[in-house]
C-alpha cells in the first residue's frame, strides 16, 4: 500500500471520528434523559470508537515513518494522542460502571472527544 493511499485513509477515518463520536453522545444523552444507564449497543459504540482513534494514530504514525509527512501544527500529535488515551482513562475514571451517571458522562465525553477531532482536523493542515 502506497503513501497516498494511507494519507486518504487516515483523512477518511479522521473525518468519520467526530461524527461517530457524537452519535455516541447522542445515544448516551438519550439513555440519561430515559433515566437508564449504559446498555450494549453504547457500549459497542464506545469500543468502535476507540477501535477508530486506533487505527487513525497508527495510520498517522505509518505516514510518519514512511513518508517524512507532517501536519502544518505539531499540536496535532497531541490531539491525536489524547484521543486515543481519552476513552481507557475515561472508563479507569467511571471504573466500569453502567449505571445512568455513567450515561451523563459518556454523554458529554462523546461531544468532547468530537470536539477534540475536529480540533485535530483543523491542525492537519
Amino acid at each position: 500500500m502506497n503513501i497516498a493511499t494511507i494519507v486518504w485513509l487516515h483523512t477518511r477515518v479522521g473525518h468519520a471520528v467526530p461524527l461517530f463520536m457524537a452519535l455516541m453522545g447522542i445515544l448516551s444523552l438519550i439513555n440519561y434523559i430515559r433515566g437508564q444507564g449504559l446498555d450494549g449497543n453504547i457500549l459497542g459504540v464506545i469500543v468502535i470508537g476507540e477501535i477508530m482513534t486506533l487505527v487513525m494514530a497508527t495510520l498517522g504514525i505509518i505516514i510518519l515513518i514512511g513518508s517524512g509527512l507532517l501536519p502544518q501544527r505539531g499540536i496535532h500529535f497531541l490531539y491525536g494522542s489524547l484521543s486515543v488515551v481519552f476513552i481507557p482513562g475515561l472508563w479507569i475514571y467511571t471504573r466500569g460502571e453502567t449505571d445512568r451517571r455513567a450515561s451523563l458522562i459518556w454523554g458529554l465525553a462523546g461531544f468532547f472527544m468530537m470536539g477534540l477531532a475536529l480540533r485535530a482536523i483543523g491542525t492537519a493542515g
